[in-house]
């Protein structure tokens, strides 16, 4: 059977931009599950006072913390690629500033169509 998506919704039509966003919410996902592992394993660390269980919860600590530090170098490599999408040209873009209707001028379009 095939799948039907709304209109919209097909992730063979996903931009490039778009991909790196959804990796970029994935991998936040991620690093904020290893915050709370992190947050519970310090909790326990202080919590217990058996020997072993400390050695154990010390342990669960460096790999978390060596996960989080991976997933935040993959998060600012990911930061810096989404970079490259947000201004397509090379040159210098003038900011747009919003006039209202009464600070600009008028401006007559039939002098260059003739």
């Amino acid at each position: 059977t095939s799948l039907l998506y709304k209109s919209g919704s097909d992730p063979r039509v996903a931009t490039c931009r778009g991909k790196l966003q959804n990796k970029r919410s994935k991998l936040n996902q991620e690093i904020n599950k290893e915050l709370r592992l992190r947050a519970g394993a310090e909790n326990l660390f202080k919590a217990t006072t058996n020997r072993k269980l400390k050695e154990t919860v010390a342990l669960e600590l460096s790999f978390v913390n060596s996960n989080l530090q991976l997933l935040k170098e993959q998060l600012a490599e990911l930061n810096s690629s989404v970079e490259l999408y947000q201004n397509d040209s090379n040159e210098p873009v003038m900011p747009m500033i919003p006039l209202g209707l009464k600070e600009t001028k008028e401006i007559d379009f039939r002098e260059p169509f003739k």
